[in-house]
Parts: structure tokens; sequence; C-alpha cells
């Protein structure tokens, strides 16, 4: 995959039409308020949750791109998942929207202004490419944009 080619699946998968379904945005936008911070059962995550988890490995990527060697997020940590975002109104989702729109437009300058050599060298401080990032990135928005139109579903059941 090239940077081209990426930042395209990347833009799909946010914002356009994906194969499989309804893209992120499209996902957030059928959430109603009150599901922001409700979890289908105890011991789940709210979608606010999964809206800060995209952020926080989105910013890891956005770290790499600008060459942060030490930047890391460590698997079940606050850095991982964040403090919890508690969404009470429009506005608020306006804001963290907002942010996750940010990542996207960040992620996807950055990686257009890389050259293509930039794809098969190694990420700062780790041991894979930035191909295999970015791919990486591409399947965490995915997996994680079923989940939450999963918790959406399972709500609106619970209601």
């Amino acid at each position: 995959m090239n940077r081209e080619e990426f930042v395209y699946r990347y833009n799909e998968i946010f914002q356009g039409v994906p194969w499989y379904g309804t893209s992120l945005l499209e996902s957030l936008d059928k959430v109603p308020l009150n599901f922001w911070n409700k979890k289908p059962y105890e011991g789940a995550r709210s979608i606010s949750e999964y809206v800060g988890h995209l952020v926080n490995w989105r910013k890891f990527v956005i770290e790499k791109l600008k060459s942060n060697k030490s930047f890391n997020i460590e698997m079940n940590t606050k850095e991982d998942w964040g403090d919890e975002v508690i969404i009470e109104n429009k506005e608020a989702i306006d804001r963290f929207l907002g942010e996750l729109k940010d990542t996207q437009y960040q992620i996807s300058e950055m990686v257009l202004s890389k050259n293509e050599e930039w794809c098969g060298q190694n990420v700062p401080g780790k041991t894979y490419t930035n191909a295999y990032m970015l791919e990486g990135i591409l399947q965490h928005d995915i997996y994680h944009l079923g989940q939450l139109n999963l918790i959406n579903s399972q709500l609106k059941r619970l209601k």
C-alpha cells in the first residue's frame, strides 16, 4: 500500500462509504446523546471510552509521524484508554468529534508529506515499518467501529 492508497482508505473508513457498512463518522452520528456514556452490561466500555481510545492511538501515530522515538503507549493503561470522558450535551459530542476529526486530518496530511521510501522504514523506536503501522491504524479503526455499532444496537434493545 502506498501513501495515497492509505489516505484514500483511511478517509473512506472515516467518512466515506466503506464496502462493509457505515463509516466511523456516520456511525457516531447515529448514536443518541444518552447512549454515549452508557454501557450495555457491567464491565463493558462506553461509546465515549472507545472514541477516546481511538483518539489516543491516533495520537500515537501522529507522534511517530513526527519521528518521536520515545513516545509509547502500553496496552491497557491510562495512555491506552485515557480518562473516562462524560458526554453531557451536543456541544461535548461536537468537541469530542472535533478532536477525532483533527487527528484524521493530521495523519492524512503528514502521511502525504512523506516520501515512498518512508513506508519501508521502521517506526521511530519500534521494530516494525511505517507501512505496518499505517495498516494497523486502519485495522484498529475498523475493529472498534464494529464494537461501537454493536454497543449502539445493544443499548437500543435495552432502552
